[in-house]
């Protein structure tokens, strides 16, 4: 079983990308990426333009559209040790099947934690994937996760099990017509995501223990106990991480890590 991640040493509580590339505080497993197999440049004025807080539902809304310096840089940097991957998981989207080969090949070149499948941003269009990726993917031998959307996620689901991987992170922003959609919004539906995913294990034969990754509104350790109380086995962060004093210091993130640390645990 592809489960590695669990195994080794991915924290309680993971920031996700792209702010993993910025924010990677101490007792915390940064995510990096979302890498595409070509450049797409213009990400610091994407950030700054397209993102927008709705106090009133606490809500983000972003429409950053997987800017990025492509994955031939990280190699590069990672083979040159400018950039440590051992203990970080490397997010990966491909438009083609041929990028997504080429994503999986250079990114498990590299060794990272573990290689998390970006298959649903909705900032980059529908939500699809070629045949034939999950098994592919596994078969690199690097632990690999499947960011699963909010939404028609469970044929992906089903076909990401069938193909050996069993660790999943429920759930990608809300796709809308302004960007997705992150923040409090998210979290009723990631928590019913990750009940369903339960269910789903449930009923596997054999029996096989999926490792599953929440969230979505994650801002206290109230959260967290939402998220533990329904199955999942670690925490992400997103929105919480766009706060831009966490750029200079990771203090207000210490309460979540303590308390992912009390909820979760690992081998």
């Amino acid at each position: 079983l592809n489960t590695a991640p669990t195994m080794t040493l991915m924290k309680p509580l993971i920031v996700s990308a792209p702010f993993g590339n910025y924010i990677q505080p101490a007792g915390a497993t940064a995510t990096l990426g979302t890498f595409t197999a070509a450049r797409r440049p213009g990400r610091l004025w994407r950030i700054l333009k397209t993102v927008r807080y709705y106090p009133r539902i606490g809500a983000w809304v972003n429409k950053i559209g997987l800017r990025n310096p492509g994955m031939p840089w990280l190699v590069a940097r990672a083979r040159a040790g400018k950039v440590t991957v051992e203990d970080k998981i490397v997010s990966v989207h491909g438009f083609t099947p041929d990028d997504w080969w080429a994503l999986l090949e250079q990114a498990a070149s590299i060794r990272p934690l573990a290689i998390e499948l970006n298959i649903s941003c909705p900032n980059v269009g529908h939500v699809s994937w070629p045949d034939g990726l999950f098994a592919r993917a596994v078969a690199t031998g690097a632990p690999v996760i499947v960011k699963l959307p909010p939404v028609n996620w469970r044929d992906i689901a089903r076909e990401a099990i069938a193909s050996g991987v069993s660790v999943f992170h429920c759930c990608n922003t809300i796709p809308v017509p302004a960007g997705g959609l992150s923040g409090k919004p998210l979290k009723p539906v990631a928590l019913q995501c990750i009940v369903e995913l339960r269910a789903m294990e449930a009923a596997l034969a054999p029996a096989r223990p999926l490792t599953i990754i929440g969230g979505g509104g994650i801002t206290t350790p109230d959260d967290i106990d939402d998220y533990a109380r329904v199955g999942a086995n670690h925490a992400a962060i997103g929105s919480k991480a766009m706060n831009p004093l966490l750029l200079a210091t990771h203090s207000s993130l210490a309460p979540l890590i303590q308390r992912a640390r009390e909820r979760f645990t690992t081998t």
